[in-house]
């Protein structure tokens, strides 16, 4: 009996004992010290794991960023330098060009060419909601010697003509306009010695490509073949950039072929531009 009046008060002092130390856990953990040291040991905890683990990684990642994007640059660089490098050349050879055009010139008695022209700069003055892809005014009159006729390019491209000018403002129709003004003697850059004739005669809103009809179906056209003025029709001058060709179709007319082209100039977006002034 004594035996087991001693092991019940060993239980009774051991139950004693884990209730009063789970009240005291409980008061402890409310103490704001208890709090602080359960926040700064998490605290040690996340700033050890960046240290040796987050932080590394993502500096070995910005480290291969970095250099990928450095060989790029410096890929850039070297192309760019070798075509600086050859700049010198063909400024030399279109100075070449031009001496022997003149000479052509005084020898024939001719006072122009058809790829003769002058730029007169400016810019959109205005454009109305009504007719947004069809005409635009610009900023260039007859005061700076802008006529009827003339033709209106950006450096991206032939942009439409002129057909009303006032002393400091113009009209100019363009190219989407798909009316009388519209049409365009055009060439297509075959290679160095031959193009093919045709006429760019409309525009398609919904793929953004103009129809070119050829005047002749013997030469094999392919897509990203240049397409230029061709001087024809007395508007525009030879040369000046129109387009790329985008694709070829089929059809069944005597001349068999329509080529679809694409412009690089956002008609949507214009403000810089220049008259093209024939000599």
């Amino acid at each position: 009996m004594k035996q087991k009046s001693r092991l019940q008060k060993f239980l009774a002092t051991v139950l004693i004992v884990l209730i009063i130390s789970v009240l005291g856990m409980g008061v402890i953990k409310r103490t704001s010290y208890y709090e602080s040291a359960d926040r700064n040991f998490f605290s040690f905890i996340s700033m050890l794991r960046y240290g040796l683990v987050d932080y590394p990684v993502e500096t070995l990642g910005s480290i291969a960023s970095d250099s990928a994007t450095m060989w790029d640059v410096r890929y850039e660089n070297d192309m760019l330098r070798r075509e600086l490098e050859g700049i010198h050349h063909w400024k030399a050879r279109v100075q070449e060009l031009e001496n022997e055009l003149e000479e052509l010139k005084e020898m024939n008695e001719l006072q122009s060419l058809y790829s003769d022209y002058t730029l007169i700069n400016g810019q959109i003055r205005a454009r109305s909601l009504e007719q947004w892809d069809q005409v635009v005014s610009i900023d260039l009159g007859s005061k700076q010697g802008v006529e009827v006729g003339d033709g209106v390019v950006s450096n991206q491209g032939l942009v439409g003509r002129v057909i009303k000018v006032q002393q400091d403002s113009s009209l100019v129709s363009l190219l989407t306009a798909n009316n009388e003004y519209s049409e365009v003697s055009v060439k297509i850059q075959i290679n160095d010695k031959q193009t093919v004739p045709g006429i760019l005669t409309s525009y398609d809103t919904s793929e953004n490509l103009f129809s070119i009809k050829l005047l002749e179906s013997r030469s094999t056209i392919t897509e990203d073949m240049v397409v230029t003025t061709s001087g024809q029709g007395g508007v525009y001058p030879s040369g000046l950039y129109v387009g790329k060709v985008k694709s070829i179709k089929k059809v069944p007319d005597s001349v068999g072929v329509i080529v679809y082209m694409e412009s690089e100039q956002s008609f949507h977006n214009l403000r810089y531009i220049s008259v093209v002034k024939k000599p």
